[in-house]
């Protein structure tokens, strides 16, 4: 009865890490005239990563007007809607 109890605790709390991280969406689009790494998430939004290389944390900024070729501009950090989202890339993450 104990063992079930803790196993029942043990998904509580496995579900709510999960509920509380939300997941985005990152779908490859290509490279832009410097050579980064180009995102489009399910809301539209560009996202460039401005430190592509294997190994390395990405590091994700909007693109000014929103464009392919446009200049990278507001890291995710800064938005508080991106806080403590996971970030996944589709097919993967583009690196150099």
């Amino acid at each position: 009865m104990v063992e079930k109890q803790m196993m029942t605790e043990k998904l509580c709390k496995k579900k709510q890490i999960t509920d509380k991280t939300s997941i985005l969406h990152l779908k490859y689009l290509g490279r832009d005239s410097w050579d980064r790494p180009v995102y489009m998430d399910d809301e539209g939004v560009i996202w460039k990563d401005v430190n592509p290389r294997a190994g390395g944390k990405a590091n994700l900024c909007t693109s000014v007007g929103n464009e392919f070729d446009g200049e990278p501009d507001t890291g995710m950090e800064y938005f508080m809607k991106y806080q403590d989202v996971s970030v996944a890339f589709i097919p993967a993450r583009d690196v150099w």
